[in-house]
């Protein structure tokens, strides 16, 4: 199996980014995707509040993960880091006045988008270890379930969106701890 940090020599500080970094965006989607499968009616203050955070780390960590030349670790972070903060923004604003500013078919154009982004980056990482790819492919599903179910689809793809996100989550946690054991053993 190909190392979780695809550097040659374990450096503390691409572990550091990769731990941070996948374990930043796991949290921000478990949070997130628990209202989405159903499990609480709306998504929590407290989830939105850990957004902006998240999503600064998630920058620092793809400035980091840059420096290092791990490109694709980059481009997944910064990536979060603008949809963490986005979906701030937005969840931010339905949960202040409790309605959808506008048609829900705008926030379909807006999951697609993302999910576009993150299934260009999921073609890149085909070539790289199993665990990121699989983050990669959760996360693109997700934000597609989510646009269709905005679409007017079906109500049930917000569900599947939401343990698609959890399982999502799960991987990215994942990922964050084997690069921590692989710098043990290094």
């Amino acid at each position: 199996m190909s190392s979780v940090i695809n550097t040659a020599g374990a450096t503390s500080r691409a572990v550091i980014t990769t731990t941070v970094g996948f374990m930043s965006f796991g949290v921000a989607g478990w949070m997130l995707s628990l209202s989405h499968a159903g499990w609480y009616e709306t998504i929590s203050p407290a989830a939105l509040a850990v957004l902006l955070p998240l999503s600064l780390l998630l920058a620092i960590v793809g400035i980091l993960a840059f420096i290092e030349q791990r490109t694709l670790d980059a481009v997944i972070f910064f990536g979060g880091a603008a949809l963490l903060w986005s979906d701030h923004t937005l969840y931010g604003s339905i949960g202040a006045s409790g309605q959808i500013v506008g048609p829900e078919s705008y926030i379909g154009w807006y999951a697609i988008i993302w999910a576009v982004c993150f299934f260009y980056v999921w073609l890149a990482a085909l070539k790289v270890d199993l665990l990121r790819m699989l983050f990669l492919l959760g996360l693109w599903l997700t934000l597609l379930a989510l646009a269709l179910n905005f679409w007017g689809v079906g109500r049930v793809l917000v569900e599947i969106g939401g343990y698609l996100g959890l399982i999502t989550s799960i991987i990215a946690f994942l990922v964050s701890a084997i690069a921590i054991r692989e710098s043990r053993s290094a």
